[in-house]
């Protein structure tokens, strides 16, 4: 609730300025926030860590992975459900509502469920007799059972905008970015859509020409389409490329601990992109938990120490994250930060027909030494974190892809 302890602060530690200064409407209060804000930021600078509650034990739940993949901060903002609170923009007079719960304000009854079954829960053989009883529950389970509510109102039905560039890159982070600029200074028509809109970010010069905002929804070879959604434009875009980057990146990943899914677990290198993006910092005390190699240059960037996983006995809290137990006995934290090494997000890959194989705790794009991963109504490349290849060296390996792209496309062009 507001008045609680703050996960994040300005980064100069003083009030906002009047020329940043935007109203977010949180369950009918006000909260400040800046034009730098995501929804899950200016909630957390508030001390809103939690925001709905899960299906099934309806346990609060909070925003984890800070980068759109996680799904559990999903909110309600301005009467539309199942909006990613880590992803979306603030905008003034923004109204935003917490989920999956009975009523509209005060205690939820149903967080009692955990505290019911907290050995076990099997919903597929509960209350199965009488008849009558079982049909009761299996009513109020299914009223639990959904995301959110309806929207308020029928949305309005998006623009279409169909493109025919030579290139499609698909992601705007190290890799797509090299990729996209040497493509482009080779003289290729390139379209490249990134899901974030770091035009707003505080600490990144934005690149030129790229479809902010815009995530990717599905590749269709049959249709020889791409699909995508430009969120803030309510436009649906189409491409008929030659040619697909997939530089998508990887992805968080949870580190087994008990209690790692209290609000207040976040993943460490999600919160580190969070807060360079929005210009804040963490105001509570925090310890990032993973493998020293991976957790330990996270850790100096949030100026916080670093536990191994095996070190800890759990996180300790009741709607958030309080303290983290430890042999050595407990500490007091407001925020647990996992690092363990991502996943390469290889979902569209799959989706358009490329090969993957399991790579250091997931499943990794396979492909050629030039970068491509598989062909039909357009040659497919891949490039980045999402083939395996280390943050550090992700620019280097978007360049040398394109280098194979533009030569590929020019002898293909000659014959």
């Amino acid at each position: 609730m507001p008045g609680a302890d703050p996960l994040l602060r300005a980064r100069d530690s003083s009030p906002l300025g009047a020329e940043r200064r935007l109203t977010v409407i949180y369950d009918d209060r006000p909260l400040p926030a800046s034009d730098t804000d995501t929804v899950s930021s200016a909630l957390l600078r508030a001390g809103i860590v939690a925001t709905s509650r899960s299906l099934k034990y309806r346990r609060p739940r909070g925003p984890f992975c800070l980068q759109g993949d996680c799904g559990t901060c999903l909110v309600r903002i301005d009467g539309i459900p199942n909006r990613r609170a880590c992803t979306t923009r603030v905008a003034d007079g923004m109204r935003v509502e917490p989920q999956n719960r009975v009523f509209s304000g005060g205690p939820d009854p149903t967080a009692l469920v955990d505290r019911m079954f907290m050995s076990n829960l099997d919903h597929h053989h509960f209350m199965v007799r009488p008849k009558l009883v079982n049909r009761m529950m299996q009513e109020v389970a299914r009223n639990l059972a959904g995301l959110g509510t309806l929207p308020d109102a029928a949305p309005p039905l998006p623009f279409r905008e169909h493109h025919t560039p030579d290139v499609v890159v698909i992601g705007g982070g190290r890799a797509g970015l090299a990729a996209t600029s040497w493509l482009r200074t080779s003289g290729l028509v390139v379209e490249c859509v990134e899901r974030f809109d770091e035009r707003w970010s505080t600490t990144r010069r934005p690149a030129a020409s790229v479809r902010w905002e815009t995530a990717v929804f599905g590749i269709y070879p049959p249709e020889a389409m791409v699909g995508a959604i430009e969120s803030a434009a309510r436009t649906v875009h189409t491409f008929a490329p030659a040619h697909i980057v997939l530089a998508t990146g990887a992805r968080d990943v949870m580190v087994p601990l008990c209690n790692n899914d209290l609000p207040g677990v976040v993943a460490a290198r999600g919160l580190v992109a969070m807060l360079d993006r929005t210009g804040t910092e963490l105001a509570c005390d925090a310890v990032v938990v993973g493998d020293p190699l991976v957790a330990a240059p996270l850790a100096a960037r949030l100026r916080v120490p670093v536990l191994a996983p095996d070190e800890v006995t759990a996180i300790l809290g009741g709607s958030r994250v309080e303290a983290i137990a430890t042999a050595s006995g407990k500490r007091d934290v407001g925020c647990v930060a996992l690092a363990a090494p991502p996943a390469p997000a290889s979902d569209l890959a799959r989706q358009a027909g490329a090969k993957v194989a399991w790579s250091d705790g997931g499943f990794a794009i396979v492909r050629d030494d030039d970068g491509r991963c598989g062909d039909g109504p357009w040659q497919l490349w891949a490039c980045g974190e999402v083939c395996g290849v280390s943050p550090e060296a992700a620019e280097d390996d978007g360049e040398r892809v394109a280098r194979a792209i533009v030569a590929h496309h020019r002898k293909r062009g000659a014959r």
